[in-house]
């Protein structure tokens, strides 16, 4: 069970190696929805340690992962699917082959059922950290047509991530333990300008949340409240490719006097997808807190407001 910490307890936490191909299945990704080509590829510096997930939504789920690290007995290891850990839009599957060895959460997330389409589909996987290091990253990938519409347009919906290090997942001595990740929800808003090829976005009201979905009491003051929200981080403008692409940096969500630049905590990577670009969807890596020792993979599959499925964030009312 979590003991309220201040979070100087993880600072020793570092990264792992670096990732190597990082598709799902490898699917065929049109610009044009009559001309197949151009498939979609995710940056290193957001696949980090995962080459490839396995993914089948039929029967509740099915998760194969295949990462650097140390991860399981076999290249392709079969995670299990726990629902009790799941995150609105997004389905949680675990593995940890013994409780002397790494503890591993996977959030993946096809569009919501309620859009009623299926265009995207984004993962991101990690374990909480054993022995000074993790491994973790994230993915997506096209599953169905995309082009791209003419004008600005806004998707929103929730957002979710893997935290590490998070609390111990058995009773070995601290130094030995392997953790348990922690998982990471919130409020996601993207708006892209698709006749200037721009993007950007950010997410908020940010929850560290524990195996049982409790809120954590982040600054271990024994209150629950919105002191204990994770910040708000944003992703300034970036480029839309011809490929309905982005990559680009991840920040503190900060005033706008703020210097270009001087917040930047790690990276985002995503695409559209769907006729009209109906979807978005992508993966970030970042140091939540600041702190070189804490990561936070995350992921979002989020509809095009006004349409199916669309989020209540769509229509906010004035202040």
């Amino acid at each position: 069970m979590f003991k309220p910490v201040a979070l100087a307890f993880v600072s020793s936490l570092l990264l792992s190696a670096c990732g190597g191909n990082p598709f799902i299945d490898t699917p065929v990704d049109p610009t044009d929805p009559t001309d197949p080509k151009a498939p979609v590829s995710v940056d290193p510096k957001v696949a980090v340690d995962l080459r490839a997930i396995s993914y089948d939504p039929s029967g509740g789920g099915a998760l194969r992962v295949d990462m650097d690290g140390l991860v399981g007995s076999a290249k392709n290891v079969e995670f299990v699917r726990d629902a009790s850990r799941d995150i609105e839009g997004y389905q949680a599957f675990t593995y940890q082959e013994r409780r002397t060895q790494r503890s591993y959460i996977a959030l993946v997330a096809d569009n919501p059922a309620a859009t009623g389409r299926s265009t995207l589909r984004a993962a991101a996987v990690s374990d909480g950290g054993q022995f000074n290091r993790h491994f973790g990253g994230g993915t997506f990938a096209r599953i169905d047509l995309y082009s791209a519409p003419t004008g600005q347009f806004s998707y929103a919906g929730t957002y979710a991530g893997v935290f590490a290090p998070g609390d111990a997942s058995s009773d070995l001595p601290d130094g030995l333990v392997a953790n348990n990740p922690y998982r990471v929800q919130g409020d996601a808003l993207i708006n892209a300008n698709f006749i200037n090829s721009k993007v950007d976005g950010g997410v908020d009201n940010r929850w560290l949340l524990d195996a049982a979905g409790d809120r954590i009491d982040l600054n271990a003051d024994g209150l629950v409240n919105d002191e204990d929200k994770l910040a708000a981080i944003t992703f300034p403008m970036m480029d839309i490719t011809a490929n309905g692409q982005f990559l680009g940096d991840v920040e503190f969500s900060a005033a706008p006097n703020t210097p270009p630049g001087s917040t930047v905590i790690g990276n985002v990577n995503g695409v559209f997808g769907g006729l009209q670009a109906s979807d978005v969807a992508g993966a970030l890596v970042i140091h939540p807190t600041g702190n070189a020792g804490i990561w936070e993979h995350g992921v979002f599959n989020l509809p095009q407001c006004g349409t199916a499925g669309e989020s209540p964030l769509c229509n906010p009312g004035a202040p």
